[in-house]
């Protein structure tokens, strides 16, 4: 599988503080990843650097393989991006705005204009101005855009930032119908980037703490034992907890087995629920440890 980004060593210094400091990682062709922090973490500012928006002070960002810094509109005419809210044009109508777009780059035809709005399901809003848009529709048109010049890569910060459940949903299935295209998305939406992304990279006061790929074929799922004697039971289910809780990742049937272990050594197993959102925890848990 090729590289798509690459990025090595980034430091980021504003105003004498340290931004970000040496940030590494590298993103697949065709991947889904999602960039996951508290407020203030350095999420914006990385992301603002990967779209050109923001010097760097030293390091390497790559996009297939061409330099950021060097080469910079060749990189930059392999990614699309939408950095906070959609800056276009009010007065203008969503038609009008995308034709402004389609204007910057070459060979850029009506065509790919008219996929580009059924990808993000806008043709019958294409005509009112842009100021009249919901904030959905405002998004959705920030991500059509994005994509007038066929990017290989698509860079997104909090894309669904106040949006209701339908507008999230809206732009999660369209993120993920994305076939081929690169994806380098920030958060706060834990559990729908928990659904959409292949891999996760955690980012806390300007350092990346982790990199966690999501397993989404597996037929295990996490589960809590809630139970009347936990000593006894952690000594029983020792084996298979993943950690200090009575919390096991295994499928039906192990659980099953598990459960009926606990009854026969007469421990009261009051409740068995199961923790959907691993990256909720993960979250909570690198922001405690910081």
């Amino acid at each position: 599988m090729q590289k798509a980004i690459k990025v090595r060593n980034i430091n980021k210094f504003i105003n004498d503080r340290k931004i970000l400091d040496n940030i590494n990682f590298d993103i697949y062709e065709g991947e889904i990843v999602g960039l996951v922090g508290p407020n203030g973490a350095g999420k914006s500012t990385l992301l603002k650097i990967m779209s050109g928006l923001y010097p760097y002070h030293d390091g390497i960002v790559e996009y297939f393989g061409i330099d950021l810094k060097n080469n910079f509109e060749k990189a930059m005419s392999l990614v699309g991006t939408l950095i906070e809210s959609p800056d276009l044009y009010k007065n203008l109508s969503g038609k009008d705005n995308l034709e402004l777009f389609k204007s910057m780059f070459k060979g850029v035809d009506e065509n790919r204009v008219k996929e580009i709005v059924k990808i993000v399901e806008m043709e019958k809003h294409l005509g009112k101005k842009f100021k009249t848009y919901s904030l959905g529709m405002k998004e959705r048109l920030g991500i059509a855009a994005s994509l007038i010049n066929k990017p290989k890569i698509l860079i997104l910060d909090e894309p669904t930032n106040g949006l209701d459940p339908v507008g999230i949903n809206k732009i999660m299935n369209l993120l993920k119908n994305m076939k081929n295209t690169t994806i380098l998305i920030s958060s706060h939406m834990l559990s729908e980037i928990e659904k959409l992304c292949d891999k996760i990279i955690f980012i806390n006061d300007g350092k990346i703490r982790s990199i966690k790929t999501i397993k989404k074929t597996s037929d295990k799922k996490n589960v809590l034992f809630e139970v009347n004697d936990y000593s006894k039971a952690k000594i029983l289910l020792n084996d298979y907890c993943v950690n200090d809780n009575l919390e096991v990742y295994e499928t039906n049937e192990t659980i099953s087995m598990l459960i009926k272990e606990l009854v026969f050594n007469n421990i009261k197993v009051y409740r068995v629920y199961e923790n959907s959102n691993i990256l909720t925890k993960d979250f909570f848990d690198m922001v405690k440890n910081d």
